[in-house]
């Protein structure tokens, strides 16, 4: 490994905004320079660190709505209010949940209202 994934992520976030015929060339170019560099194993991680660097740079959030079932109408009017307009909103059926829901904004844990996680906390206190 050359070079550190954030190094990595934080110019392929800068690059992205080129327009698209530029785009897809740095695109190309960038998979090139992973290769020679032996960092292919690192591409996961340095798109997400790219995607969380440009949502920062634009001002838009990330909010990850894990629950133990599909939310209802009633769950997702509850949730409007943590929600802003333009944020990038992921529901996601976690069955090991058990029930209830957890709330991750960023990639940090908002709020986590599962049996689980109720559950991990009293056998981590004990």
């Amino acid at each position: 490994m050359k070079h550190p994934a954030h190094f990595y992520a934080k110019a392929l976030a800068e690059a992205a905004s080129a327009p698209d015929a530029e785009g897809r060339a740095i695109a190309k170019n960038f998979a090139e320079l992973l290769a020679r560099n032996g960092d292919e194993a690192l591409a996961r991680k340095i798109l997400e660190e790219a995607s969380r660097y440009a949502r920062g740079k634009s001002g838009i959030r990330k909010v990850a709505i894990g629950s133990a079932r599909p939310l209802t109408p009633a769950q997702r009017k509850a949730l409007a209010p943590i929600l802003r307009p333009g944020d990038v909103v992921v529901e996601e059926v976690i069955p090991d949940l058990i029930a209830g829901v957890r709330v991750i904004v960023d990639d940090e844990m908002l709020f986590d209202g599962s049996l689980r996680g109720r559950l991990d906390a009293i056998f981590k206190n004990n």
